[in-house]
């Protein structure tokens, strides 16, 4: 007999980030302990402490020793990479994010009903979850969606161009990595040699701040590369800094949005470019993706206008800003797309 849902992933991501999010696993990660001392140190009831230990020793992010009241639980070498040390398998704010965005489904009753998430005065969208959750985000679709764009825009750096932090350059090309978050995406930019903007909301950019240094730390020459950013702070459905830039990234951002705050938005990308410079866009193309049906089930109960948007709507925000040579990107290590246009 076949199932339609394997109900034991569903089960792994709620233990993990259930203990995540009630302490536990950072307790461990301080060092190995009983149910009592795990318990103790995180504040928390000893048989459900005893009960979640013992699962996610199941699942394979903790191990243990002994047995009854002197039974020892530490972390293993897969949970510390995966939920507490930064690096290449690590996914602890993924998780988080995945989880929150479960606990919305299961408004989709209501949703269904009334066409927008319930009015109950919860926070639809976590910013920092989301930002931290996109710069665990794979480095080899990043690295693709910067060779595309710079492809597409014709800018071909020579090696070893990115400048010390001090040094001027003229005539570097400029991108904006408009809604960017923490700024993995500017700072890809950045390793590439382009001076490269960070803009977003004010308390996100001050989270992108303090995020920098461990964020930098996980990329060769990324510290430098981090020196070089600008940060700027503003709502970018308001006013995008004047530019001109050469480039003017919009990732992940207009699946959030409805058609006529989408189309302002492009309009407003447009204005900023310097002459022959490209908007390019990351998101979900319906016709595209294969994810696209479930991801627009994600904005139906996240946004009050999101979803995912067809070719002809992509297209048509940016031929109406002004953009020529209009041009969808299907990433090969990403399951969405590029929408790219340029000003002639």
């Amino acid at each position: 007999m076949g199932f339609l849902v394997d109900r034991t992933q569903m089960e792994r991501l709620l233990v993990l980030t259930g203990a995540l999010e009630a302490g536990l696993i950072d307790v461990l990660a301080r060092g190995q302990g009983t149910t009592a001392e795990v318990a103790a140190a995180g504040a928390s009831d000893e048989r459900a402490t005893r009960i979640i230990l013992e699962a996610l020793a199941d699942i394979g992010v903790v191990e243990a020793s002994g047995t009854g009241s002197s039974r020892v639980f530490r972390l293993t070498a897969d949970g510390r990479a995966h939920l507490v040390e930064p690096g290449p398998n690590f996914e602890r704010y993924s998780l988080l994010h995945q989880a929150r965005k479960a606990r919305g489904w299961l408004e989709l009753p209501y949703v269904i009903a009334h066409g927008r998430p319930p009015d109950d005065g919860r926070e639809r969208r976590q910013p920092f979850s989301f930002g931290r959750a996109m710069a665990e985000s794979d480095p080899l679709a990043a690295d693709e969606v910067v060779d595309a764009v710079l492809t597409y825009a014709g800018i071909s750096l020579p090696a070893g161009s990115p400048a010390p932090a001090s040094e001027a350059v003229p005539g570097r090309p400029r991108v904006i990595d408009v809604g960017g978050a923490l700024g993995h995406m500017a700072l890809r930019f950045a390793l590439r040699g382009l001076a490269a903007t960070l803009f977003d909301r004010p308390a996100m950019i001050e989270e992108a701040r303090r995020a920098r240094e461990g964020l930098a730390a996980q990329m060769p020459g990324g510290v430098e590369a981090a020196s070089r950013l600008e940060y700027v702070a503003g709502d970018f459905n308001e006013a995008l800094p004047a530019g001109p830039f050469d480039i003017v990234y919009v990732g992940n951002i207009l699946h959030i949005y409805g058609a006529e705050l989408n189309e302002a938005l492009v309009k407003r990308a447009f204005a900023t470019l310097a002459s022959a410079g490209v908007i390019a866009v990351r998101d979900y193309v319906w016709e595209h993706s294969p994810r696209s049906p479930l991801f627009a089930v994600n904005m139906l109960q996240a946004t009050e206008a999101g979803e995912v948007w067809r070719e002809a709507d992509f297209r048509r925000w940016l031929e109406s800003a002004g953009c020529a040579d209009v041009a969808v990107v299907d990433l090969k290590k990403a399951p969405n797309q590029l929408v790219l246009g340029r000003r002639e």
